[in-house]
């Protein structure tokens, strides 16, 4: 089941990128935000690992034992639904009598049956999907060839959660969520699609690098070497499922920094740094952030 479809492929299925700012750097993957009544522990996420890449930091795990609910992007739960299945059956494949190279350049096209072929995509298979599908299909054929095939931090902490009978909190509707990522490109389809090549072949080289600096806390690595390429080549799905998300999901991040209740909000980490990523907006609304490393 995807949890995400963007022409940033690690930011999307790893979403390894990060916090900015001199306090950034090496630093934890958990950071805690404090208001007047309470606060809360938020961690930068990957969605999809390598097997060898668990266990996990061990500060999950002690974000995880002092808070009472998690809180995820979305209910994955409900990523099995009748109807979100159907939206993605409906979204994700070409109407009658079109195909994907309706939508693309002939360049692009061979771009991508150059690499479908590699990883044994049918082409008439790939005709039928619309960009953002096409993306995901082959982003995930990629990292899979890389290692990447385990579910990641969200879903280990949802299964622990679910099976330890603890609060389990959405930030945004599963559906609104699918048919947004389902939409992405829409717009711009080669574009979109020449950018997840080109992230792809990115992902081929760093993700070593990235996913030892994530688990060591060096953010400003990561969101200069995954986050800041991608945006600068598609800025409009960077602010579709970055900016506007965050903007959106602010409000119930000051419900929980308010509050008694000891929230642990786990989210893909390409949310967190740049100026318009989490951090730096909940310091600019007054609240102290910084990074956890396991202080109750």
């Amino acid at each position: 089941m995807p949890q995400r479809t963007l022409p940033f492929v690690l930011a999307c299925c790893l979403l390894l990128a990060l916090a900015c700012g001199p306090a950034a750097s090496a630093s934890s993957p958990v950071w805690q935000v404090q208001g007047d009544a309470g606060g809360f522990l938020l961690g930068g996420t990957i969605h999809m690992l390598r097997p060898q890449d668990f266990p996990l930091p061990e500060v999950f795990d002690r974000a995880y034992d002092v808070t009472d609910t998690v809180v995820l992007e979305a209910d994955l739960s409900a990523l099995v639904r009748p109807e979100i299945q159907r939206l993605m059956f409906e979204r994700g494949f070409q109407p009658q009598g079109r195909t994907l190279t309706d939508d693309v350049t002939a360049d692009t096209w061979t771009r991508l049956l150059e690499l479908t072929d590699e990883l044994g995509i049918p082409e008439d298979m790939l005709a039928r999907m619309q960009p953002s599908f096409a993306g995901l299909t082959v982003a995930r054929a990629v990292l899979g060839r890389l290692g990447v095939t385990e579910v990641g931090i969200d879903g280990y902490f949802y299964r622990r959660a679910r099976a330890d009978g603890r609060s389990l909190r959405p930030l945004e509707d599963a559906y609104e969520q699918m048919e947004m990522l389902l939409g992405l490109g829409a717009d711009d389809p080669n574009g979109f699609l020449d950018a997840n090549l080109d992230d792809l072949d990115r992902s081929r080289h760093v993700i070593e690098t990235a996913i030892r600096d994530w688990r060591s806390g060096d953010f400003d690595a990561l969101h200069a070497n995954l986050i800041e390429p991608s945006r600068e080549q598609d800025p409009r799905s960077h602010r579709v499922l970055f900016t506007e998300r965050n903007a959106a999901w602010m409000v119930s991040l000051k419900l929980f920094a308010d509050s008694d209740e000891r929230e642990l909000v786990l989210v893909g980490a390409g949310h967190l740094g740049g100026p318009d990523g989490l951090l730096e907006a909940l310091r600019a609304v007054g609240y102290q952030v910084r990074p956890w490393r396991g202080d109750r």
